[in-house]
Parts: C-alpha cells; structure tokens; sequence
C-alpha cells in the first residue's frame, strides 16, 4: 500500500532493520530530488550513498547503469559475476568509512535488466539499502519487484495542495501571493511544482503575475509555461508510445471525453498506461469522463502537434463523436477552436453557440478568438453581443461598450435583441450614467420587438428582459420593485430550469439580506448552494460566482459562521479559471466575516488581495464595499494614515456600486472617519446613512449601520435599536434584543450576559464591547468585586482580539488609578524596576506586583511598556490625579 511521502516516514524505513529499502514514485517535476535531498541530509552524516543513473541510452546497453558507477574497468564488461564483484567492493569500501550505505537508484524506468539483477543481488546480499526512484505507469521497471515482494516500502509523492502552493510561490517570487492565485495555479499544476515553477515563469512574461499593494495577483492568465517546463513536459511525451502520446493529444485538443468515446477510438492498454502514469484522471458520473490530470499542459500539447497531424486527429475523433444540439458546452467549445486551428469551416450557428458557451463557462480567450471572426448579417448582431461581453471580461470597457450598442442597433429577432440588451447592461453596468443608458437600450427593445411582460404567452425573449430589469431594479436600490418581478419571475413556467431559479433565488438572498429577513435569506442561500454544488455540475459559472457570493453573505449577515467558512473555501469552485474571477469576491467575503467578528487582522490580510482585484475587475460592484470596509479595518487596527488613505480612494472611485454594497461601503467608510479623527463629518454621514435606510425599508443594512454608531459612542440611537432588532427576522433575533436592552438600561449585569451571549454567537469584538461597559458600570456602582472579574473577562477578549482600537473599549472611561496605583505607575515610567519600586516605597515586592495587575486590567494594557508611553503621553506626572486620587483613597 503506497503513502504519501514524508521525510521522516522514508527515513525511519531507511532506518528499520527489517528493511531492505524504499521505493519512491512521482511524475517529472514532483519535486523527488528535493524530497530525498532532504531525506539524505536526514540520515546523517555517517551515512553514504552511492548513485546510479539510468538514462534512455544507458538503458540499451546491458549492465549499462552498473557499469558507469563502478568504474572504467568494467565499462565493457558483459559477464554477470565481474560487474556483480565490482559493486560489491564499492560498496565494501564504503562500509569501511561509514555506518550505513545506500544505493540510489534514479529513473528507475530506465533500468537496463541486467543492472536491475545485479542491483538486487547486492542488496539481498548485504546490508546496503536501496532507494528506487521511480514514475506512474512503471509497472514494467524490473526493480519493482522487489516492491511487490513486500522487500521495498512504496511512498508516493503527493501533489502540493493549495497551501503548499502558496508557500512555495511566496519562496520563488519573494511576497505574498493571493489565496486566488494560489489556487488558480494549484490547480492547473495538479500541485506538480515544476509545472507550476513553469507557469509563474510564464504569467510573470506575458505580465499577467503583478505585484498589487504588497501582493503578488494573477490576472486572467492562460496556461504559459515556462521554456524549462516545457522540455519536461516534452519528456514526459517522449517515454510514451505512439498510441498513448495520441490519446493526450486527443484529450488535449478535445478537452475532456466519454471514456466510451476513448475506448472506441484505441484499445484498453492505451487506456490503461496512461492512467497508471498519472497524465489522466477519470470523472466519476452518470458518463465517466477522462481528461488530463494538469490542466496546464493542453495548451503547450496542442502547439506541440502539427497542424496536419491536429487535422488527422479530428477526423478520427469526428468518426466516433461530433458536437451537437444535446453536446455539452465544453465539447462544443473545443470543437470548434480545433477545427479553426486546423482551418477547417465551421457554421454560423456553431461560432454563435460556441461564443456565447465560452462567454457563459468564462473561458475569455477562446470567447475572445471565436466571437472575432466574420460570420453572415443574419448572425452578426448576435455574435457582436458575445463579443462586447468578452471584451469586458478582458476589461476593454469602452470597446464592451460599442460592441453592445451596436449589436442591440442590428438585432432582427427577439432572442438577438435580449441578448444584446443584455450585452447593455453589463457594459454599462459600472458607470455612473447606467439607468439612462440601460433604460434607453430597453426602449429601443420594445419599439422594434413590442412591450416586454410577463404573462401565459410570455417569450424566452420576454424572461431574459425581465430579469434583466429585475437586476437593474437590484443594482439600484429598488428593493420592492425588485422583489416583485423576482417571484413574478419565480413562479412563471420558462423559468422552472435550475439556472434562472437559482439566479433568481439568490437575487432573493441579497434582497431579503439587506432589508433584515436573515432567517429566510439563509433558508434560500441554502437552496442555491445545493444547486450550485449538484453533482452534475452547475451549467453556468458566470451565474454561479455572484450566487455562490449572496448566498455566503446571507450567512455572514446572520452570524451563521461555520456555513460562511465552509463555502468560503476554493473547493466550492472545481473550475479553475473561476478561481481568478471569484478570487476578489471570495476574499471580499472573508474580510465580511472577519470583521463582523472583530478579527481585524485576518480581514485585513482578505482585504488586501480583494481590493486589488476588484480594482482590477469588478462586474459585481462590490469595490465601494471593500474601499470603504479596508479604511474602517485600518482605523479599527490603529493605522490612522493607511485608513485615510482608503478613504481618498474610496472618494475617488469613479465607477459606479450597487447600491445595497455602496450604502454599507459608505457607512464603513463614515465610521473609519469617526475613529481617524474626522468625528464631526463621520457622525453626520452615518446618521444620514442610518435615516436612508430607514426609509427604505433596509433593516439589515441598518442594523449595521447602529452597530457602527454604538460602537464609536453615539448612545441617542439605543432606542432605535430595540426597534430595529423587534423587526429583524432571524435566529440571532433574541441576542439582539437583549443587546439592545442592556444597552438601553445600562444595568452591568445585563450587559455582561449579553456580552456572554454575543461570545457564544462568535461575535467576539460586540461581546468585548459589552464586557467593557459592564465593566465600567460595576466600577461606578463601587461593585469592586464584579468589576474585576469583568475585567478579567474583558482582558481575555482582548487578548483574542489583538490590536484593536475600538472606540467602545478604548474611550470606555476606564477607572482611575488609586494613588498607590500611580505612584507605581510613575516609577515604572522612570525604568524602576519592581524590586526597586518595593524598596523605595517600603512595600513588599508582591504588592507591587498586584499594584501594576490591577492597573494593567483598568486601562486595558498589555507591558510595563505600554504604561509608561500612557504615563509620557498623557503628561500625568503634572497632572492632578494623584491629588484626586489621594482625596478619595489612603494609601495602601
């Protein structure tokens, strides 16, 4: 049974009496001379290790690898016992200077027979180990049978997961890379760490790897591998025979196949040898379906092979299978790049098709080489559509942008109309001027094609309008109208398919998410999610990233931590090229999470890469949010200057946001202004947001927005918050009142349990928060007793919540110090140390300790550093609080 190859597990084998080696087994590029490497080093110095390397050529020549290790002697030696007695005395003259003795055996595949005789004979016969390094798919290497003989322990080297990846290409490019990007290459690698040296070499060329704020972003790269990757992969294509190099081949023009199809199109070894060598992976599914393991390497593969040889390979494939009407979009997509590439016609209908696939699947290059080409004035208007929308995803607005307005001038049909009025919406979404133009495009709609509506008789022409305007009224605030059309929509027959209920459903998310109904958002963000990881697949990425999106914010919004988390994670996204897309979003959702929870730190680290890309590409209109919630996680951290250089962005962004995201992007954005000194202008901003909202009818949103103002000190909206958390429709509902209660009373002891039960929700800054004013509360009731175990609890919040400047805690009016308090306080800013405190003041040293546990808890402190900056800062030393002080309390 093979494991996972670890250094510690191969060198305690190495180690083991019983053993007579290991074998090793990875792809090209796995990374195999690094791990044993590490496993040589691991063994210590008294060890030594004689090498043998096979190679291609050596293999042909018998007792070729033996041979051209043990020395000049015996290079022409073809008798069995003469070489055996040369590397026995190597390996005899090793023993004499050293513990142990290894024969590393590389490329274990090339391994003539002879050798490989020899070899086993030593090592039965000795006390010399072997390590064999071998490939997938050597089930022929004659050494292997020491392996099968249960002689040899067999580790696998397992792909770099994602993690991995990260910290691999932080090493080779020297910063932080994104979780996106590092997913993105983790998967088009398979984890191999040669391919993916090779596509940093290639995306840092083409310029697509960019360094963003501190952070190493991958934007919409194809798959460039590096010139020394290539000549691995090269080699790996060289050990294959003819049939199975033309079945990669076939699988890399063609993308992934029915393994039927394979299996009609060559014999069952082919099959076979391909999979054991790891090159394939089989799908499991109603149709089990092969394709290749590394992404990566189907571009590099098709330039490999001729043209003539791409047309010889389509005609025999073309004999088993042909893409139509019932074929899946990826079958028709490479279908009918490969017979482009080969010069081949292919019909208006299929380029239009393919095009508008491509655009769907987010597959931008070959949306962006299909939709160029020149098809019949019947097909033009459609393929125009197509075209404009990947040229946006190529972030060629202004081209995006002509392409639509005249797609929708030369649409003749209905279907081509809707199509290009949805090419529209999405070039114009992001600018300031979108209702006109939009509204403008619709008009010229339903002059040419009559009023959209929904009714028995509606067209697929009328829904694809009808949920576009059901997304205009979304992106505009237009909540009520929005949620009319939603379940018009919903409950109207052509929309019964799976892709416009769960576009549909999680337009309800967002809705039901910003006006305050968290139970029913969750209930539906569950059913999305259950759709967008059928298993069958979701047929729609460019639907399934803003789904996946509103459907994590409802959770978020409803504190339900572990779901967030869990579809927070790159697994949700099985396409590699979505990983890119999504990255801004995903990271965006993180930093929600995080900061909702009071974890600034780790928001930060989200926020970083989000607002990077979202810079960069932002089709959703979530960059205000991220703007606006970067400045208040930078003010909550204490960076003034960084948070007021979030806010100028945040004013400078010219593009537009949807209007639920923009509204809490600008109330974060207030609150950063509050905490950075700006409190006038923050304060009336947020006060106004508040008032919006209440209008609007957006109770989520607005509690958000109290949160904020309760959290820099503005008590007058205590009330409106009890009236606001009756309304809030949600699990969490009975914390909220009780938070609003303890505040409105001010008792400390209901403060505290409401602090306990914010802990128990995970919303660790707002239970920080409370436990800092019960605290207070105790203090100026003279409950001393209450008020240092609160304390304590407060400390041990903080320490969970490292760095934060939250104006609740910090300006919390902690209690004064006694006045042998400050005079410890004073010695300590002077450099006195305890003992010498103790000897001035004639105390002992344990009271001087207790003295300065005591401060440290009332002002919230961590050192004795941290107290004498105070002291210096706040100028006590002249002050009149040691006269206070002694007034209201003898010295102890």
């Amino acid at each position: 049974m093979a494991r996972r190859a670890n250094v510690d597990d191969i060198v305690a084998q190495l180690e083991d009496r019983s053993s007579r080696g290991v074998l090793v087994v990875g792809p090209h590029g796995a990374g195999k001379t690094w791990m044993l490497g590490r496993v040589i080093a691991a063994l210590g110095s008294g060890c030594t290790t004689i090498r043998l390397s096979p190679s291609k050529a050596l293999s042909l020549v018998p007792f070729g690898a033996v041979n051209a290790r043990v020395g000049q002697k015996l290079v022409r030696s073809s008798d069995f016992y003469e070489v055996l007695s040369g590397l026995l005395g190597q390996v005899e003259s090793e023993f004499a200077t050293a513990e142990k003795v290894f024969l590393m055996v590389d490329n274990g595949e090339y391994l003539d027979e002879q050798s490989a005789a020899v070899i086993t004979q030593v090592i039965m016969s000795t006390d010399a180990k072997l390590i064999l390094v071998d490939h997938p798919g050597g089930h022929h290497t004659h050494m292997r049978e020491l392996w099968r003989d249960g002689h040899l322990a067999r580790f696998e080297l397992a792909p770099l997961k994602s993690r991995d990846v990260q910290d691999f290409i932080a090493n080779v490019l020297g910063g932080r890379v994104s979780g996106a990007a590092a997913d993105y290459l983790s998967s088009r690698s398979a984890g191999n760490p040669l391919v993916l040296k090779g596509l940093v070499a290639g995306a840092l060329e083409e310029g697509s790897l960019q360094l963003a704020d501190g952070v190493w972003m991958l934007n919409h790269p194809g798959d460039g591998l590096g010139s020394e990757s290539r000549d691995f992969l090269q080699m790996d294509l060289d050990q294959l025979t003819s049939e199975s190099r033309r079945m990669i081949e076939i699988l890399a023009l063609a993308g992934p196949l029915p393994l039927d199809v394979l299996l009609d199109l060559t014999d069952t070894d082919t099959i076979d040898d391909i999979q054991q060598r790891d090159l394939v992976v089989i799908s499991p599914g109603t149709t089990m379906t092969m394709e290749l393991s590394r992404p990566a390497t189907a571009g590099p593969i098709r330039e490999m092979a001729p043209v003539g040889r791409r047309r010889r390979l389509l005609v025999d494939v073309g004999k088993v299978v042909t893409p139509g009407p019932d074929s899946g979009p990826e079958m028709v997509i490479n279908f009918t790049r490969w017979a482009l590439d080969c010069g081949l016609p292919v019909g208006d209908g299929q380029i239009v098709s393919a095009a508008t696939m491509a655009n769907h699947l987010l597959r931008v290059k070959d949306a962006l080489q299909i939709s160029s080409l020149h098809v019949s004035p019947q097909h033009t208007a459609a393929l125009l559509a197509q075209r404009s929308i990947a040229h946006l995803n190529h972030n060629w607005a202004d081209q995006a942008r002509t392409l639509a307005s005249k797609s929708l001038d030369l649409a003749r049909t209905p279907d081509v109309g809707a199509a290009a009025l949805r090419a529209v919406h999405l070039a114009y979404s992001p600018e300031q001027g979108y209702e006109a133009h939009f509204s403008a495009g619709l008009k010229s709609y339903e002059q040419r094609f009559g009023p959209v509506r929904l009714a028995a008789d509606s067209t697929r022409a009328d829904i694809e309008v009808s949920i576009l305007q059901a997304t205009m009224d979304l992106s505009l605030g237009h909540a009520l109208a929005a949620l009319d059309r939603l379940h018009a929509l919903l409950a109207h027959p052509l929309c019964a398919n799976r892709i416009d209920q769960t576009l549909l459903k999680s337009m309800l998310c967002e809705i039901f998410t910003t006006t305050g109904r968290l139970t029913s958002a969750s209930r539906i963000a569950c059913e999305v999610i259950a759709e967008l990881e059928s298993t069958d697949g979701f047929p729609r990425p460019d639907i399934a990233l803003l789904a996946y999106a509103r459907a994590v914010s409802a959770f978020i919004y409803d504190a339900d931590w572990e779901l967030a988390r869990q579809f927070l994670e790159p697994a949700i996204v099985t396409n590699p090229d979505l990983m890119l897309f999504a990255g801004g979003l995903r990271d965006l959702g993180a930093a929600m999470m995080y900061s909702k929870r009071g974890h600034v730190d780790e928001a930060l680290a989200a926020l970083r890469p989000a607002v990077a890309a979202l810079m960069d590409y932002d089709p959703w209109l979530v960059l205000p949010m991220a703007q606006g919630l970067f400045a208040y996680c930078l003010a909550m951290r204490g960076d003034a200057a960084g948070a007021q250089d979030r806010l100028k962005q945040f004013d400078a962004v010219d593009r537009r946001g949807s209007r639920f995201y923009h509204l809490e992007g600008a109330a974060y954005a207030a609150a950063a202004q509050v905490i950075t000194g700006q409190a006038d202008a923050g304060i009336r901003r947020l006060h106004q947001l508040r008032e919006d909202c209440s209008e609007l009818g957006y109770t989520g949103t607005e509690l958000t927005l109290l949160s904020l103002l309760v959290r820099i000190g503005e008590k007058s909206v205590v009330p409106r918050m009890a009236v606001v958390a009756d309304m809030i429709e949600s699990d969490r509902r009975g914390f909220y009142q009780e938070w609003a209660r303890a505040m409105l009373s001010g008792d400390p002891a209901g403060l505290d349990q409401a602090s306990t039960t914010a802990m128990e929700y995970g919303l660790e800054l707002i239970a920080a928060e409370l436990a800092s004013r019960a605290q207070k509360g105790y203090q100026d009731a003279g409950k001393v007793h209450h008020s240092r175990k609160t304390a304590t609890k407060v400390v041990a919040m903080r320490d969970r919540l490292p760095g934060l400047v939250s104006p609740a805690i910090t300006s919390n009016g902690l209690p004064q110090m006694t006045r042998r308090e400050h005079e410890i306080a004073l010695l300590v800013a002077v450099g006195e140390s305890n003992s010498a405190i103790a000897g001035r003041l004639g105390v002992s040293l344990r009271t001087v300790e207790g003295h300065l546990y005591r401060t440290f808890i009332k002002l919230d402190l961590q050192s004795r550093e941290q107290l004498a900056i105070l002291m210096r800062e706040k100028d006590l030393m002249g002050d009149d609080h040691g006269t206070r002080t002694a007034a209201a309390e003898p010295a102890r």
